[in-house]
């Protein structure tokens, strides 16, 4: 009776497995490092103001213990491999707190971009973006105080592509805007063929 149940058990475990593995057949994560911040700015390149928090006006990240604040004309970014064909969905938390919130002509975006470092890092292709703002005047309209997830659509890597370049950036079309944004838990996931 032992032996069955152990039996039982093994094929059990053996059932989950298949059934995780089955899952996330389809997928893996290219290892973007430090995408949840938890290092402060290790392996992210940045331009502009931004710090890492681990609460901003009562907002605390959904995962983990911190989150990256930026405010105007700022931008965060990382570099992966990439060659051409490839598919990647790329994906961001993003907030901006009621007390410092997007205003005006301010939005924040996700951004992807294929670049070629052996013509000198030079831009390829097309760039692929969502812009998100509190008053839907952009792509996505997100409500304050709240954590949202901005999903690009999936991407496929150029012909010249030699890496790709995950953005994360608050911009102002005319200087006639402000607030702050809130990113967290930056993912790019290779979608296998």
């Amino acid at each position: 009776m032992e032996k069955r149940n152990r039996l039982f058990e093994v094929i059990t475990i053996a059932v989950i497995l298949l059934g995780a593995v089955s899952v996330t057949a389809g997928r893996s994560e290219i290892q973007i490092d430090n995408a949840g911040f938890e290092r402060g700015d290790v392996a992210w390149r940045y331009w502009g103001d931004g710090d890492i928090r681990d609460e901003y006006y009562g907002l605390k990240p959904e995962e983990g213990t911190f989150f990256l604040r930026t405010w105007l004309r700022s931008g965060w970014y990382q570099d992966f491999r990439a060659k051409k064909g490839e598919r990647y969905d790329i994906s961001a938390l993003v907030a901006s707190a009621a007390k410092d919130g997007l205003w005006g002509d301010a939005y924040g975006e996700v951004k992807i971009e294929w670049r070629n470092k052996k013509d000198g890092d030079v831009e390829v292709g097309e760039a692929t973006s969502i812009k998100f703002d509190l008053d839907g005047q952009t792509d996505k309209k997100i409500e304050k105080d709240d954590w949202t997830e901005i999903d690009l659509p999936t991407v496929t890597a150029p012909e010249l592509a030699t890496h790709g370049r995950v953005l994360v950036t608050i911009w102002s079309s005319d200087d006639e805007g402000g607030g702050c944004v809130l990113f967290d838990d930056v993912k790019v996931t290779k979608v296998s063929p």
